[in-house]
């Protein structure tokens, strides 16, 4: 990565709301265009039946809480480079280095337990197989999305994210196709089933990463960097602070999820059914406030480094606003087009009157959820990223789960919802308060403090 071309971009981004967009719709784009993956697996083994389609979405959230592990490390990796444009190329390659290192023992691990953790929410024999199936297929891909990541940091700190996006929208479309056809059967290829769409969705994974080599290597003059990279301890030492806290916090958010739908399953199948729908509507209103939270990472980043106090608070509250204004509106539409979102994801009468009952009180968690990204990566860049770690898995761990066990048998499904918004208040006052408390302090001074971390 070349060092005076970051250093030039930070420099030339001011406070607005064009510079926002810039790094910010490029970034959510790609963002949807990987929680996209899972909904097209979706509909295309939809007129296989019930089991094929069931399979599918219990592989994808299984995949999705091991991706979680390699976001997490991606966020801390991410910081680093953000405060530390000196040596962008050593620590680059080292975070590549060690990204695919822990995208490979996660696939490893996740392929020895697969099995065991669908047959603690699934008792069907012949979802738990095809499921299991569909997520090792989907298994193969962790070490590519381990180098997107990387390729998103890189250009995302050039200044030129839509560079990155471009080449995995078209690699994302490509999935349609290639799974269509070794679902079905098509242009002689193997009829596989639901297997078929977990291996044509790793195969388009790798398809834009092989894409973003090609662009990387004609761009990067660094590449004499990484043998003295990966045997800098120093920098090891550096790359471990600032990632193991946001690993960790994934890595809890797992846990929590995971027993957040065992509680879900004890409501019986049909409140998981409507449970699934409405989260996956969730993941997708909540895209532009994780865009806009990497977005932080670069241009707030670049504020604190710098110590420019103005562009900190202004860059702070364009970002926050911005990122609220944004998912309010989808939260709104999700609000009155509930019910037409029930008809389009589900057929049976009963998962369709639930899920219309709880995405209102979701979408309205999602915009609360948008605060907590964002605020959460202000703080993050401060350096109290262990106050963040302990912060989200206290909310999730000490107030939400129990609340939830202990209330949902009594009070039944709308309680899931109206938890999921409480609690989240709570925390964004947390990280607003923390947030606030470092803007009003002697911010210069402390500059010079977070950037030697």
């Amino acid at each position: 990565m070349n060092n005076d071309q970051a250093a030039n971009h930070h420099s030339l981004s001011e406070p607005t709301l064009p510079n926002l967009w810039r790094i910010a719709v490029p970034l959510s784009g790609a963002m949807l265009s990987q929680s996209l993956l899972s909904l097209v697996d979706t509909a295309l083994v939809g007129h296989l039946g019930g089991l094929a389609l069931a399979s599918v979405s219990i592989g994808s959230y299984l995949v999705f809480i091991l991706v979680a592990l390699i976001t997490g490390f991606g966020t801390g990796w991410h910081n680093l480079i953000s405060k530390h444009g000196q040596t962008h190329p050593r620590l680059f390659f080292l975070g590549l280095a060690y990204a695919v290192v822990i995208s490979i023992t996660v696939g490893a691990i996740g392929g020895y337990i697969t099995d065991d953790l669908i047959n603690m929410f699934v008792l069907d024999d012949r979802i738990n197989t095809l499921a299991a199936d569909y997520a090792q297929a989907r298994l193969w891909a962790l070490p590519a999305i381990a180098l997107s990541i990387g390729a998103r940091i890189y250009w995302s700190e050039l200044g030129a994210p839509w560079q990155y996006t471009k080449i995995l929208l078209l690699a994302h479309l490509a999935n349609v196709p290639i799974s269509y056809g070794l679902i079905y059967g098509l242009g002689g290829l193997p009829a596989m089933g639901a297997v078929g769409a977990g291996i044509g969705t790793s195969i388009a994974v790798w398809l834009g990463v092989f894409l973003q080599a090609l662009m990387l290597f004609k761009k990067s003059s660094s590449n004499a960097s990484i043998s003295s990279a990966l045997f800098s301890l120093n920098h090891w030492q550096l790359l471990l602070r600032f990632t193991w806290p946001p690993m960790l916090q994934q890595f809890i958010f797992s846990l929590h999820l995971a027993v957040f739908l065992w509680i879900i399953s004890l409501l019986g199948a049909s409140v998981m059914a409507a449970s699934f729908s409405v989260l996956n509507v969730g993941l997708v209103l909540i895209l532009p406030a994780i865009g806009l939270g990497q977005s932080a990472l670069s241009l707030l980043g670049a504020a604190l480094a710098n110590g420019n106090k103005e562009y900190i608070i202004k860059w702070s509250k364009l970002i926050l606003h911005t990122g609220v204004l944004s998912v309010s509106v989808l939260a709104l539409f999700v609000g009155f087009a509930a019910p037409w979102l029930a008809q389009l994801l589900l057929v049976n009468r009963e998962l369709q009157q639930l899920t219309i009952a709880a995405l209102p009180w979701y979408a309205a968690a999602m915009v609360l959820e948008a605060c907590i990204i964002i605020l959460g990566r202000f703080v993050l860049l401060t350096g109290q990223r262990k106050t963040v770690l302990l912060l989200m898995s206290a909310s999730q761990w000490l107030v939400f789960l129990p609340l939830l066990y202990w209330l949902s048998p009594a009070y039944g499904f709308m309680t899931v919802w109206w938890l999921h918004v409480g609690y989240r208040v709570v925390t964004i006052f947390c990280f607003w308060w923390m947030w606030r408390r470092f803007i009003k302090g002697p911010l210069i001074g402390q500059m010079s403090t977070f950037n030697k971390e």
